[in-house]
């Protein structure tokens, strides 16, 4: 019996792991895996009020979509450095003050969940007049954003305009 011991100890003790991995699965298998229908629809309903408010000039719908923290970062498309949470905010205001007749469409949009984190990708097209002059420009758009309390909130911004 004693010579069986080593066998009894590692089977009474990897037993139960390979059980309880088994049952509940591996958690960053699941993130990968999961498609979280709720949160994308959730995402899919930020976009569309993103565009209304871009179309509308909706500065405090726009600042409100950003998440307010040190985490937060946005490349592109008026700047190239990187910008933080105010200074994208600046940026934004500045801009949608200064056009009118806007129209945005989301072209091929992709919405990515890995629980509280979803990443949305797609091609904007927007049309607007700037100094009585009117412009079309095509272009890639990705958005991070993390879930909180207040809702969906961008985390980092990633713009870039079509050559």
């Amino acid at each position: 019996m004693w010579t069986r011991l080593p066998e009894i100890l590692f089977l009474c003790t990897t037993l139960p792991v390979l059980c309880l991995s088994t049952a509940s699965g591996d958690p960053a298998q699941t993130l990968v895996d999961e498609t979280f229908p709720e949160a994308q629809a959730e995402l899919r309903e930020v976009i569309r009020v993103l565009a209304s408010d871009i179309m509308t000039a909706n500065i405090e719908g726009l600042q409100a979509a950003h998440l307010v923290s040190d985490k937060f970062t946005k490349f592109g498309p008026r700047s190239f450095d990187r910008q933080d949470v105010n200074a994208a905010n600046v940026s934004e205001a500045e801009f949608f003050s200064s056009i009118h007749d806007v129209e945005y469409r989301v072209n091929d949009l992709k919405i990515d969940v890995f629980g509280d984190i979803g990443i949305v990708t797609y091609y904007p097209r927007v049309s607007f007049v700037r100094d009585d002059e009117s412009r079309m420009v095509d272009g890639r758009q990705t958005l991070v954003f993390v879930k909180t309390h207040a809702g969906w909130k961008i985390v980092h911004e990633h713009g870039t305009v079509r050559p």
